[in-house]
């Protein structure tokens, strides 16, 4: 295990000794059920191939807009009904939010009144699909059950997937995935990543950083100053880190710390550890190259989907705090048996 994060850091960016292929790595566990493809497009030159040509799909202001159409009358109503004194569920904000998003990335027809029912059972068929790796601190290999399980639900969700990457708008993550090159296959590998990685992380990070702002009491510093909803996103995600643990797979013999490495050993990354070591959630806390997007990874892995994130969670503060008055925590329950530590239900209302 490491969990220091120039160490960390170190790892990530040390392809020549490290992969995210091989027991350990989390491309050998969706190899495993996405299929072959993932160790051609997902390491090595097929990687940075993919990389290049995708690099312009999730910049900030295209990932704000994405937010945006996919999911803005879930926060635009959150804050209109905050607004006229209703107590609000955050938690169950998000979900639907990411519901809506994902579904848009994937293809699924929606429209402004979809019921809400779909998005969520999108939601959870994600959190599903994610919770099927729980052990892989363990092993990264999977029975055949999960797998077939796994497959099940991938086929559901990706269902939509051809005829959207064929007709979609360019508005959309699919039709730009068209535009920019990519094939039919790549797309869908993307977007199949996207479901599983930016799920329940997503949701957890919007609900977790609304109750950081208010049990710090740093909301109050938000309101008055509403420029730091950027230092807000950051210090939220950096508490949340939504991948909070890596793992590698030792590809050949290195030292690492003074600690001899052999190939076909795994190494733990525990990035958590790493990016709180810092202390708690302070919007006056200055940037840290040391721990700069580490909750996103590092090197030619960090999450592609990152913007996406971002923007996700500063959309989220910004419905909260519209009203620009301070709001208080009515109720709040926990998630159990997740991957993610998460809230079940944060319930507020304005102060």
């Amino acid at each position: 295990m490491a969990s220091e994060p120039t160490l960390i850091r170190a790892v990530l960016n040390d392809h020549e000794h490290f992969t995210l292929l091989g027991e350990g790595g989390v491309g050998h566990l969706w190899e495993q059920i996405l299929g072959p493809y993932v160790s051609r497009l997902f390491d090595g030159a097929g990687h940075a191939d993919l990389r290049r040509r995708a690099r312009d799909l999730f910049t900030e202001e295209n990932s704000a807009a994405l937010v945006e159409r996919a999911a803005g009358t879930v926060y635009a109503d959150l804050a209109e009904r905050l607004a006229a004194g209703a107590t609000v569920d955050i938690a169950a904000a998000a979900r639907l939010a990411v519901g809506r998003l994902i579904s848009d990335l994937l293809g699924l027809q929606l429209s402004p009144g979809s019921p809400d029912s779909t998005c969520l059972e999108t939601f959870a068929a994600g959190v599903r699909l994610a919770a099927l790796a729980r052990d892989s601190a363990v092993s990264t290999e999977l029975s055949p059950e999960r797998v077939a399980t796994a497959r099940r639900i991938l086929r559901t969700l990706t269902r939509g997937v051809p005829a959207a990457f064929a007709g979609a708008g360019t508005d959309t993550l699919l039709g730009r995935c068209r535009e920019a090159g990519l094939t039919l296959e790549e797309a869908g590998g993307l977007a199949s990543l996207l479901l599983v990685a930016g799920t329940q992380t997503a949701a957890s990070a919007m609900a977790r950083t609304i109750a950081l702002l208010h049990d710090t009491g740093q909301q109050e510093s938000l309101l008055a100053a509403p420029e730091l909803i950027h230092d807000a996103v950051r210090e939220g995600l950096r508490v949340a880190t939504p991948a909070p643990v890596i793992g590698r797979h030792v590809s050949a013999d290195v030292t690492l710390a003074g600690r001899r490495l052999h190939r076909g050993e795994r190494i733990l990354l525990m990035t958590y550890a790493a990016d709180n070591a810092a202390g708690g959630f302070d919007l006056a806390r200055p940037y840290d190259p040391r721990t700069r997007q580490l909750w996103f990874g590092a090197g030619r892995h960090l999450c592609l989907g990152a913007p996406v994130a971002r923007a996700e969670v500063a959309r989220m503060v910004a419905a909260v705090c519209e009203a620009r008055r301070p709001y208080r925590i009515v109720s709040r329950s926990y998630a159990r048996k997740v991957m993610i530590p998460s809230y079940a239900s944060l319930v507020v209302a304005l102060a």
